[in-house]
């Protein structure tokens, strides 16, 4: 995948030089942005694409909550993951937030090394894995489709132009190849997300899930009956 972006947020500037360590000591190809407030962060995300947000909680003037309402609020933003990082866990402070924004990823501090790094590792797999939105997919598939129905009909009408069976089933079973990996592919990533405790990224992944099954009923049923020679 193509360079990834980590915003880290704490107002602890000796954390903010730990946490970044860590993340570039073990990662490549990973470019760290830090901020030390709320504030900060929402400037820096005006200006930069995220993949991944460590959030602190226990922030002055505003907390982690209040940033994370703040970062779903707008559209560009609000499907990033986000993980809370707290040095005093509370359930029930935790449940609460869940409800309202739709994760309870979190890290208790100080930060275990090898917790960070599965974190990471996991939310680079899933980011790498749904870089392509299933909506793009769907027009170029979509696209393709009426350019060889609409050359099938013209050929049909006319008898000028005459399809030959093979180009036109070698194709059809790309697309219905390429939709199939699509939806194995999500399967991996829902297994990946279990016990993430990520609802809202888990409801994307779902979501692309069914997209992909319904094109591939739709695209077999578009090429089958219509594409005949």
């Amino acid at each position: 995948m193509s360079q990834a972006n980590i915003l880290i947020i704490d107002d602890n500037q000796n954390n903010l030089f730990s946490l970044r360590t860590l993340i570039e000591d073990n990662f490549d190809n990973i470019a760290v942005f830090q901020a030390n407030s709320g504030l900060i962060a929402l400037s820096l995300l005006l200006k930069h694409k995220v993949d991944l947000i460590f959030l602190d909680v226990e922030m002055p003037k505003m907390n982690g909550f209040e940033t994370a309402r703040m970062i779903q609020k707008r559209s560009k933003t609000r499907n990033i993951p986000i993980v809370f990082m707290t040095s005093t866990y509370k359930v029930s402070q935790f449940r609460q937030a869940g409800l309202e924004l739709g994760t309870l990823d979190y890290l208790i501090k100080p930060i275990d090394e090898n917790q960070l790094q599965g974190k990471v590792q996991t939310y680079l797999r899933l980011i790498q894995q749904t870089e392509q939105p299933i909506d793009e997919i769907e027009q170029n598939i979509n696209l393709r489709i009426t350019e060889i129905v609409s050359a099938a009909n013209h050929s049909f009408q006319n008898r000028e132009i005459v399809f030959e069976r093979q180009q036109i089933e070698d194709f059809n079973d790309k697309v219905l190849k390429s939709i199939i990996s699509i939806v194995t592919s999500n399967q991996i990533v829902k297994q990946d997300l279990q016990g993430l405790g990520n609802n809202e990224l888990f409801i994307e992944i779902d979501k692309i899930d069914l997209e992909s099954k319904f094109l591939l009923e739709l695209v077999h049923d578009i090429l089958t009956p219509k594409l005949k020679i």
